[in-house]
């Protein structure tokens, strides 16, 4: 499996959240952590009195940690948690969110004891992870009982993406597919890993259009956009450009970028 060197990575990482919204993973995210019994939004956090201990694995730069942090008072509280092996990205993330416990880490060996958490989350992070299913053994090990572990990410074993990165890197839709998993191949790990029942839903939906001439002078058609692009040889991600750039000549200079792909949610639960 290829693996992205975040470091060289960290300072161009948070472009992506100035592209896209991703309003609908705040929403799952913020629905997951609220207490199952109440109304799951933003507000029942401190409506409700429900304070639970939360970790992010593969916390990158921070950005959902202070999400979190904004939208609630979660922040304040000791258990607001993040594991993250880059250094670089754990440097942005502790100036982001300086009141969260943040630790340099490996999913496959998280650094508490047994039912620590209330919930463990990790966005767009599980398919850089060198062992999947120790990661869910882990997640299993400190979750406390009624726990819950979000996991959301692509699924590109489906075939119903159009994206210009796939279209003109076509090694990484191969690399995709290596390091992503089906969702029903996660649900079928989660049970062997002991957690009680899982599902898996459509999560968001990210849809954009941009003139190939702006991606390339902008910065978009870059090793740090996306991961996807950080793990091709110089080779690889030369001849992509160089794709782009002949298409947009033979457009009359008018491509368009597309992008239109869905993000899926898996979640396990503990009784």
């Amino acid at each position: 499996m290829r693996v992205a060197n975040y470091d060289s990575i960290a300072s161009k990482y948070d472009r992506r959240y100035d592209l896209y919204e991703y309003a609908r993973v705040k929403d799952t995210l913020t629905t997951f952590l609220g207490p199952p019994s109440l109304a799951r939004d933003v507000a029942s956090f401190g409506e409700a009195g429900w304070c639970p201990s939360i970790l992010e694995v593969g916390c990158g730069t921070g950005h959902w940690l202070s999400v979190l942090r904004s939208a609630t008072a979660l922040a304040e509280r000791p258990l607001l948690a993040g594991v993250e092996p880059s250094s670089e990205m754990l440097a942005r993330a502790r100036a982001t969110v300086p009141s969260a416990l943040l630790i340099r880490a490996t999913a496959e060996a998280l650094p508490w004891r047994d039912a620590t958490f209330d919930r463990v989350y990790c966005i767009n992070a599980l398919h850089h992870f060198r062992d999947r299913v120790q990661f869910f053994a882990e997640a299993r090990r400190i979750l406390k009982p009624g726990g819950g572990l979000l996991s959301i990410g692509k699924d590109p074993h489906v075939e119903r993406d159009t994206w210009w990165v796939y279209e003109y890197f076509p090694e990484t839709l191969g690399i995709d597919r290596d390091r992503f998993a089906r969702v029903r191949t996660l649900r079928g790990e989660l049970a062997a890993a002991g957690f009680t029942w899982a599902e898996s839903f459509e999560c968001d939906h990210i849809e954009a259009m941009r003139p190939a001439g702006e991606a390339l002078t902008t910065g978009i058609v870059d090793r740090a956009y996306t991961s996807q692009l950080t793990v091709l040889s110089d080779e690889e991600f030369g001849a992509g450009v160089a794709r782009i750039r002949a298409a947009n000549d033979a457009a009359g200079h008018e491509l368009q970028l597309v992008t239109d792909f869905w993000l899926y949610a898996t979640v396990g639960w503990l009784v």
